[in-house]
């Protein structure tokens, strides 16, 4: 049944195999948790037949050649015009951009559960290095700040500057610096910074180091004995200088030096260098809508209207989370109350990101239907995806058939009084 086995045909049937197979039910569910037991059970016989034929090719070439049991297994050479590898595709190929469409995806639902929706590093002075711990939660390495840097360039996070540490110009790799105020008489660092404080009510000055307004437990004034109930509003500072508490000289201006703390040394602040750090948010989907989509923006909301729904364009729409979410078109059926959510794409092909950028709002709105309109083609792989999460892409450059698309869909799902 079947001929020599090629080395080059062996190394292609090795990589088709190394798809990591799975031969346990819980494998598989954690790889393709959408998968239904009969998928599931097909997906193990499909295993098992791929197993079988190995065994039988290689018990048949053993039989035909008796010194091909002294060869390795990666010798055999398959006959390609015998080899029956259609079991193999039974089993998808996961491509490389799909795998980081799925880290893509974790990442951002991991996004939303933070308070502020922002990521935001963390700053190590001691091995003077920065790292984004939220990265670990899709297996990827805490400071890989380029795989954050390429969602940014495919549209999926913006990026933004959250502060600059200034760094020592001669240690650039140590990150911890301070501050230091010198007394420009004696160059003491025994500098203290003084107040004059003024109570509005009676008039009464004093500086801060005699007796502090600020301080809560003063509470009351000690020349009408008054409290201070607002310190704001019932304390004036007229005037405000230094100290030093060495040669107890008073001067405006103290001399201001940076410290690099690693390496115990001053430097200019005007000769320090800065670190930029970066924080990382999910970019709102914008509802872009353009003018050549007033005309199809009309004959949705009559299609929509036709079958009993109220719909809204650039509507913000509140989630379970309680944030609010720009749809570019909503609407919600009068009979039962299903929602469809409409989002519209303007981009060159329907990609990934694209998917990503809607993604947050349908989780956290979780309408009935979600649509997704494009005038430009989809990128390969970007259908199944949307598939996963209940998003059905309707793409035509003829803005009459994507309509024509639309209502075909609602009709499916919705008679003309709203309900199915």
């Amino acid at each position: 049944m079947f001929g020599k086995i090629s080395k080059k045909n062996l190394e292609k049937l090795s990589n088709m195999t190394n798809l990591k197979p799975k031969n346990d039910i819980s494998s598989i569910l954690e790889e393709s948790p959408e998968k239904n037991i009969t998928s599931i059970k097909s997906s193990l016989i499909n295993f098992s037949k791929i197993n079988n034929s190995k065994s039988k090719t290689v018990s048949e070439a053993n039989a035909k050649s008796p010194s091909i049991s002294e060869k390795p297994l990666q010798q055999l050479e398959p006959d390609s015009k015998t080899l029956n590898v259609q079991s193999l595709q039974s089993k998808p190929i996961v491509t490389e951009s799909s795998k980081m469409g799925d880290l893509s995806q974790r990442l951002l639902l991991e996004i939303e559960k933070l308070p502020d929706k922002t990521i935001k590093p963390i700053i190590d002075y001691n091995d003077n290095c920065l790292f984004y711990p939220i990265l670990s939660t899709v297996g990827k390495p805490t400071d890989e700040i380029s795989y954050l840097d390429d969602l940014v360039t495919d549209g999926t996070l913006v990026k933004e500057t959250l502060e600059k540490l200034i760094i020592c110009p001669v240690h650039r790799d140590a990150f911890s610096s301070s501050v230091k105020l010198y007394c420009p008489k004696c160059n003491s660092l025994n500098v203290e910074k003084l107040n004059l404080f003024e109570h509005k009510r009676c008039g009464f000055i004093t500086e801060n180091l005699a007796y502090d307004f600020s301080d809560p437990n003063n509470s009351t004034c000690p020349s009408c004995k008054r409290a201070i109930k607002d310190f704001k509003k019932e304390i004036r500072i007229p005037a405000m200088w230094h100290q030093c508490l060495d040669c107890k000289d008073k001067f405006d201006n103290a001399i201001i030096k940076m410290y690099c703390r690693q390496h115990e040394h001053d430097f200019d602040i005007n000769s320090g260098q800065f670190v930029t750090t970066y924080r990382y948010k999910i970019k709102d989907y914008d509802a872009p809508l353009s003018v050549e989509d007033t005309k199809m923006r009309e004959d949705l909301a009559k299609i929509l209207d036709g079958f009993n729904f109220s719909s809204q364009i650039k509507a913000s729409v509140k989630g379970k989370s309680g944030n609010p979410h720009k749809v570019p078109i909503f609407a919600k059926n009068n009979s039962n109350g299903d929602t469809i959510a409409v989002f519209i794409n303007n981009s060159e092909i329907v990609s990934q990101s694209d998917i990503n950028s809607i993604l947050v709002p349908i989780l956290d709105i979780s309408p009935k239907h979600t649509v997704l309109l494009s005038f430009s083609e989809v990128d390969q792989g970007v259908k199944p995806v949307a598939k996963q999460y209940g998003i059905q892409i309707i793409a035509n450059p003829d803005i009459s058939k994507m309509t024509d698309a639309v209502s075909e869909f609602i009709s499916a799902n919705y008679s003309i009084n709203g309900e199915k």
